[in-house]
């Protein structure tokens, strides 16, 4: 990602910068909101639900959605949207945790296939180097691995669109997403 004359890229800058299919800015995206993930993991993780670390790789994906789909002329500051639609990701898992339909949760790739993430305050400057690495590489498999489409419809997914918004709000029919979605997780289970 190029920076102009010494400035560093704003929050919405980066984000299009994602949709634009440049990885390297959803990695200083994601080290920009690591403390927000962290923290609102805090907030949905209780005892019998689920961990930190699961919540954490939620907000990831909501991170993603929200640098996808982000687009400054809806008013919002990118902060902003992004805060919603991690809470939104986070608060969806928690509630689905238990339930049948919890099927894309239970079938996600974890972000730190080596050992648990982090915990809270007390991390030191290369588990968060780890972490961050991790999130880039998991990024990159995605990025390689998938089509304009499905990335798309994993955008749409992880932003959090009910599955009767897709037709109307996204131009796409519910076949065409389910089976890009379908072919999402194929893909990223697979390899």
């Amino acid at each position: 990602m190029e920076e102009n004359c010494g400035r560093t890229p704003g929050d919405g800058e980066l984000a299009l910068a994602v949709q634009a299919g440049a990885p390297e800015a959803f990695d200083q995206l994601s080290a920009r909101y690591l403390g927000l993930l962290r923290a609102r993991a805090g907030q949905f993780a209780r005892p019998g639900g689920l961990e930190k670390e699961d919540l954490i790789q939620e907000g990831f994906l909501g991170l993603y959605a929200a640098a996808m789909a982000y687009n400054p002329q809806g008013g919002a500051s990118f902060g902003t949207y992004a805060g919603v639609c991690v809470y939104n990701r986070m608060a969806s898992a928690a509630r689905s945790h238990h339930s049948v339909g919890n099927r894309p949760l239970n079938e996600s790739l974890p972000l730190d296939t080596a050992g648990d993430l982090p915990q809270l305050g007390g991390q030191s400057p290369e588990e968060l180097l780890e972490l961050r690495e991790n999130a880039q590489a998991f990024w990159r498999r995605a990025q390689t691995l998938l089509t304009p489409l499905e990335r798309r419809a994993l955008g749409l997914y992880l932003g959090g669109w009910r599955r009767e918004e897709i037709a109307e709000k996204a131009g796409m029919s519910l076949k065409t997403f389910d089976n890009a979605l379908h072919r999402v997780r194929k893909k990223l289970k697979d390899r």
